[in-house]
């Protein structure tokens, strides 16, 4: 898994806090199967701890495998203040590219696409959380839900994400 310097530090710090790693769920055929399942499961029921589970072993797999590599910007997270869910928004803009480049090989190496859909899945997620947590807010993110809803995200997306790697080059 690709990742810039900054996020670099996150990834351990996810590992901490996500004991218990490696079951996956049921009826899956394989690992990548299982990534895409619980990025969508995770959309619909943040909060479930069978999803949860799955969702650990979905990173654990993420971050050993070679079948798929995802860039991590910390652009993507670096705006989020002080809410409660962040860390799982990181997860989920992280497994969301993932599950992206799986679900569309032909774009596997458009790297804008992908974050756009990891941005996409970590939106979905941000939702599904308001739903059950209605005062559970983040102003990111409602911009974010803004940009999306005007028909802005991806250009904002494309202009701003990972940044700071393209300045370094």
């Amino acid at each position: 898994m690709k990742r810039t310097h900054q996020a670099s530090l996150l990834l351990p710090i996810l590992l901490l806090i996500s004991p218990g790693l490696g079951s996956a769920s049921p009826g899956v055929q394989n690992e990548s199967e299982m990534l895409i399942r619980t990025v969508s499961l995770l959309e619909e029921k943040p909060f479930d701890k069978e999803v949860n589970k799955m969702r650990e072993a979905a990173l654990k797999w993420l971050i050993q495998t070679d079948k798929v590599s995802v860039t991590v910007c910390s652009m993507m997270i670096s705006q989020i203040e002080k809410y409660k869910y962040k860390s799982d928004i990181f997860t989920q803009y992280t497994l969301g590219m993932a599950a992206f480049k799986l679900n569309n090989p032909d774009k596997a190496l458009d790297e804008a696409a992908a974050q756009l859909g990891g941005i996409e899945s970590a939106l979905r997620f941000y939702e599904a959380v308001g739903k059950e947590k209605p005062k559970t807010k983040s102003a990111f993110m409602d911009e974010l839900l803004a940009r999306r809803a005007a028909g802005s995200l991806s250009a904002y997306v494309a202009a701003s994400n990972c940044k700071e790697q393209k300045e370094s080059k």
